[in-house]
């Protein structure tokens, strides 16, 4: 007898994928195990399953959901929310309605062989004429709506965003907040922009083409912006700057203050876990959302990753945006995660860096040659891109060409220290690296790019 009855929407698990909203169309009860033909949401493929790959919809929502958010997936997995949002809605007729049909898209292949879930085929995933109807309440789906994507590629391609209809505004128009109103722009989001030296403003402008220009709007006020956005993304310099725009710009020092009643804040300046957690605490308490959005990777080639936690349902708004910006977004859970999460791996670059820094000028001084060492260590894959890019930095010393300035890769050095000392963990290396740190700011390379502290060995 089998286990699934024909029109019931489950999940359905693919080998070496993830569960994945399903529709039943028919079983094979002749097979040697009972299988099924399923149809799958969003990306509207067909397979065969087994009883074993199948789940009961509603009783495993929450748990696939989750893991889907705390994994970091390929590029074929990024209409997962867009599938959720479809079966929810299809169920939902389905119960106000036993004789509604779901619409489907026609296989015309043989229903023996198996079709991959999904393809890495941008003409699959773009929006037709059966998502038009698609629209979600974000109560009833828990902040599952159609802009939700999970972001996925490396270089810019709007023909895969569906853009968010939300106004994004960003606070810091540095070498990240450029980048990523660039990518915004670009990928057809409305967004407003403010900086505190508004030539940076003035410059992003002229760096966009014409036809990006008219969906940005630069503010001469932080608070203005954020009376005309929806989601402000933070991209200050640190955590010190952010605390000041915050109670000074926002009202949140104002009781009867209620300009941040349903915004969305994204803070994505380092900042430390404790520090953010006052920021969550202040914000909600008027009214908003706060989500941590921390970014690794380089951002010269928008090889982003963005590491979130905080509240979901903000999480899910940004997915176009945050597909805009990196390659893949994580969700870790409640405000805090992020930022060890981003300090630990800070550590990490600095610890790494000053190691290599110092090594590659020894070798200088017993007459290899940089060009020779170059070689052989990228023949012997010793060197991450992160490293790459540094070590070209230091053989042009090329050292204006700033990608994170060395005051700023210090700073979070200093917030990682504090960090280990609140949990009371000896960390020997980054307390060494921090203070050689402290020592080439001393020689006036704070504002250069971090791979100065090569720079160290030479006085």
């Amino acid at each position: 007898m089998s286990q699934f009855q024909k029109n019931e929407i489950v999940w359905g698990k693919m080998p070496k994928g993830i569960p994945w909203p399903c529709l039943i169309l028919e079983s094979d009860n002749q097979a040697p195990t009972t299988s099924y033909w399923v149809y799958f949401f969003g990306t509207y493929n067909y397979a065969r399953l087994p009883n074993s790959r199948l789940a009961n919809f509603e009783e495993n929502r929450e748990k696939n959901i989750n893991g889907y958010c705390q994994r970091l997936l390929p590029r074929s997995y990024h209409s997962f929310p867009e599938a959720v949002d479809e079966a929810e809605l299809h169920l939902a007729k389905m119960k106000s309605n036993p004789l509604y049909q779901i619409p489907i898209h026609e296989f015309k292949g043989n229903k023996r062989k198996r079709p991959p879930i999904a393809q890495n085929n941008n003409k699959k995933f773009k929006p037709d004429i059966v998502l038009k109807e698609l629209t979600v309440n974000i109560t009833r789906l828990n902040g599952l709506n159609e802009k939700v994507q999970e972001p996925s590629k490396t270089v810019l391609n709007t023909d895969e965003i569906i853009v968010s209809k939300l106004k994004f505004g960003i606070v810091g128009i540095g070498i990240l907040g450029s980048r990523v109103a660039k990518n915004l722009s670009q990928s057809g989001h409305l967004i407003n922009i403010w900086n505190r030296t508004t030539s940076k403003c003035n410059k992003l402008m002229k760096q966009l083409e014409a036809r990006y220009r008219n969906q940005v709007t630069t503010f001469l006020c932080p608070r203005i912006l954020l009376e005309n956005s929806d989601v402000i993304l933070v991209c200050v310099s640190d955590q010190d700057v952010a605390n000041s725009i915050f109670k000074n710009n926002f009202g949140i020092n104002h009781p009867t203050d209620a300009i941040l009643k349903n915004k969305g804040i994204v803070q994505m300046t380092t900042t430390g876990p404790e520090a953010s957690k006052d920021f969550q605490a202040i914000i909600e308490k008027k009214g908003g959302k706060y989500l941590e959005a921390q970014i690794q990777g380089s951002k010269f080639d928008d090889n982003f990753i963005i590491i979130t936690a905080g509240e979901k349902t903000l999480f899910f708004d940004c997915q176009s945006c945050f597909k805009a910006i990196g390659i893949s977004a994580m969700y870790l859970g409640e405000v805090g995660y992020a930022s060890k999460v981003n300090l630990i791996f800070q550590l990490i670059k600095g610890v790494h860096l000053a190691a290599f820094a110092e090594a590659f000028s020894f070798a200088e001084r017993c007459g290899l040659k940089q060009e020779l060492l170059k070689r052989i260590i990228e023949f012997m894959d010793m060197v991450s891109p992160y490293l790459s890019s540094k070590l070209k930095i230091i053989m042009n010393r090329d050292f204006d060409n700033v990608e994170q300035a060395l005051k700023h890769l210090q700073a979070d050095l200093k917030l990682g220290l504090d960090l280990s000392n609140s949990e009371g963990e000896p960390l020997f290396l980054a307390s060494i690296t921090n203070e050689i740190f402290k020592h080439c700011k001393r020689l006036e390379f704070e504002n250069k790019d971090s791979a100065s502290i090569y720079m160290r060995t030479k006085y």
